[in-house]
């Protein structure tokens, strides 16, 4: 098996994190290893060692989602971020050994939103290349399942990318956020399904009437799209009263409030996103709501 999968042009390392986008991303990749962090990477690496077969060219793309706050790839409980020594020693250890080279592993590409788009994730790319010694990659938009075939990611696709040799030069220009084909579904709380307040590994906010009308005047909310497959988890759920004290319509913030998502009844598992006009000023009413404690 592992012998196969060095025969790939592209070694795709998937996330275990379980949700319908990257489900249907491992779904399309039939080769792809899923991993739950920083040992299941290292053993599959000796795995690969051990299989003994000659070196062919190849990228290893790392595919997850990102935090919200810096654009960081998550492969399961392992954080890639460069400036955290542990993580960068385990990178140096890998160069010390040859290991990519002795795989035919020429370029990493961090696959995951916007993982080029921030001065954190930008040094993280650029560290990341500085270390192994080869190119790196990162992302300047949205990544969706659309943008993955059988082999992985999709060469059509490469326009999101941004190596560390451009990160580092200025070459590389940020791209808007592709929100695509749009929804001619309003935004509408009332059209939400009530639940009862969830319990999340992100805070859950809140707001009161007025609060709600100040949020909901900065969502362009006829101006949705379904991102099928899209590689962000939410930096926070808002929580709006239905009315009856116990049940609420939730709405999640995405992308540091560039995008809120919700999950009108028949539209689908991946939901319809909305562009927020004025993400700073979203952020800065979403901060001040307090934090709920699910039931």
């Amino acid at each position: 098996m592992f012998a196969k999968l060095l025969e790939q042009q592209h070694l795709s390392v998937i996330s275990s994190y379980a949700d319908a986008e990257l489900s249907s991303i491992r779904h399309t990749i039939p080769h792809a290893i899923t991993i739950e962090g920083r040992a299941d990477f290292e053993l599959m690496l000796g795995r690969f060692l051990d299989a003994g077969v000659a070196p062919t060219p190849k990228t290893l793309d790392l595919i997850g989602h990102t935090t919200s706050d810096r654009s960081l790839l998550v492969l399961g409980d392992w954080l890639i971020d460069a400036t955290n020594s542990t993580v960068l020693s385990f990178f140096r250890g890998l160069a010390d050994q040859d290991v990519l080279r002795r795989l035919g592993i020429q370029a990493v590409r961090l696959l995951g939103c916007t993982t080029a788009d921030t001065a954190h994730g930008r040094y993280t790319v650029c560290a990341l290349a500085d270390v192994l010694g080869i190119e790196a990659y990162g992302t300047t938009g949205l990544l969706l399942a659309s943008h993955y075939g059988p082999t992985g990611f999709r060469e059509d696709a490469r326009f999101l990318l941004a190596s560390a040799t451009e990160l580092r030069t200025g070459a590389t220009v940020p791209r808007p956020l592709d929100r695509g084909a749009r929804d001619p579904h309003a935004l509408d709380l009332d059209s939400l399904p009530a639940a009862l307040l969830p319990a999340r590994t992100w805070p859950v906010r809140v707001p009161d009437r007025d609060e709600a009308k100040a949020l909901l005047r900065l969502i362009r909310r006829r101006d949705g799209s379904v991102l099928a497959g899209l590689q962000a988890v939410p930096s926070c759920e808002l929580a709006f009263p239905s009315g009856d004290g116990h049940h609420y319509h939730l709405m999640q913030v995405m992308l540091d409030g560039e995008l809120v998502r919700v999950y009108p009844a028949g539209r689908g598992e991946h939901g319809l996103v909305y562009p927020v006009d004025d993400p700073h000023a979203f952020g800065k009413l979403v901060a001040q709501l307090a934090v709920a404690t699910a039931a």
